[in-house]
């Protein structure tokens, strides 16, 4: 999910999160894993996520041939 940039601010990705929190309670589950990647632009979605109580994790790697 990513909110326009100049949308952001308004408590849409919030709104967004909610949804998809509620959305899993009803359905039982008990953990929500997103990836964001790791690019130095992704910095201020990552301290929104880490707001929203996520706790960053893991560090993913790949290889193009």
């Amino acid at each position: 999910m990513a909110v326009n940039a100049s949308e952001r601010g308004k408590g849409i990705g919030s709104k967004l999160l909610q949804a998809v929190e509620d959305w899993a309670i009803k359905h039982d589950i008990s953990t929500i894993v997103l990836n964001s990647g790791n690019r130095q632009e992704r910095q201020i979605a990552h301290r929104f996520y880490e707001a929203a109580g996520f706790v960053p994790k893991a560090t993913g790697f790949y290889k193009q041939l």
